[in-house]
């Protein structure tokens, strides 16, 4: 798998990806090198690496959340 094949994954894709790597026993340098990917890549796609478990986690909610309704633009200022 190249990097543009990689980066075209859903964020929970990459993690397992990525941990597949760990599972052969590779460091987490190591598995992002073998996706031909970043650090700056994986935290722009919200995949992150738990140095306490040892493994890549894809972010729960990814992309931006809007919970308010959009009233910036009849605000009062």
């Amino acid at each position: 798998m190249n990097r543009e094949e990689f980066m075209a994954l859903e964020s929970p894709k990459k993690a397992e990806v990525l941990n597949a790597f760990i599972d052969e026993g590779m460091s987490q340098k190591e598995a992002m090198a073998a996706a031909g990917v970043t650090l700056r890549d994986l935290m722009v796609t919200q995949v992150f690496f738990s140095k306490t478990e040892g493994r890549f986690a894809a972010n729960a909610v990814g992309g931006y959340s809007n919970f308010h309704s959009d009233t910036t633009a009849e605000a009062v200022k």
